[in-house]
């Protein structure tokens, strides 16, 4: 058996998995995904379908961003691979780096809640979506308007994220894992990915294996890319692939 459940980052929602959905469900893979609820649509929490005694079983938790902070810890405990898309353990790095990403994180945080609010979640997901282009306005998941709700949930994660100082609660020391950095991330630090990377090889029995994307921002867009996600977690002894 061979199942996954995804978790959106920051101000995401569970739409951004479309292409990914199509493409391991045409391979018998089980999807689910969850749903944060920062918009107008329920937040939802999945659990694993089979149990852990099942022999051959793969249990994937695929964590975009703050997204691997924001899954259920028992869930991220359970899986057998773990794959973090530009993800982190401690978002503001220690440095000169440091400084602007502090005052950009507070500029966000002050727009919430105000006229600001749509402008700041714009520039956002252009940045977080760029060397690539998006659509706002037609996107199937209107990024801009968020609930009531749903804004409570944001500042909170925001927070999370600027507090954010260690891995993820949860990860099982046992889990194979897959780092996914992409090298025109207009979002994370390097020093972030390094921190990240630094972090798993103490924690971890089995070294992470690295995906270097080369044509990619913050958000993962091209189908030839979740391919080479999909390769590695049906050929999970390959090593780095770039």
């Amino acid at each position: 058996m061979k199942e996954i459940i995804a978790m959106h980052g920051w101000a995401g929602d569970s739409h951004q998995w479309s292409n990914w959905e199509k493409i391991f469900k045409s391979c018998d893979w089980e999807w689910q995904t969850y749903e944060r609820g920062y918009k107008n649509i329920r937040p939802y929490t999945p659990k694993w379908s089979h149990n852990s005694n099942q022999i051959e079983l793969k249990r994937v938790a695929i964590c975009h961003s703050l997204g691997s902070h924001l899954i259920d810890k028992e869930v991220l405990h359970s899986a057998t691979h773990i794959v973090l898309i530009n993800s982190f353990s401690c978002f503001i790095p220690i440095g000169k780096e440091n400084r602007p990403i502090k005052l950009a994180l507070n500029r966000m945080m002050n727009a919430i809640n105000t006229p600001n609010e749509a402008s700041m979640l714009r520039k956002f997901h252009i940045k977080a979506y760029k060397p690539n282009y998006i659509d706002i306005k037609s996107s199937k998941s209107n990024f801009l308007h968020i609930s009531d709700s749903g804004r409570l949930r944001l500042q909170n994660d925001l927070k999370l994220l600027v507090n954010s100082d260690s891995l993820p609660i949860g990860i099982n020391n046992s889990a194979k894992v897959l780092i996914v950095n992409s090298e025109q991330d207009y979002i994370l630090a390097n020093q972030t990915k390094e921190k990240l990377s630094e972090d798993l090889i103490h924690q971890l029995d089995a070294v992470p294996n690295i995906i270097n994307l080369q044509d990619e921002g913050h958000t993962i867009t091209k189908i030839k890319n979740i391919k080479k996600v999909k390769h590695w977690l049906e050929f999970d002894h390959a090593k780095n692939m770039v």
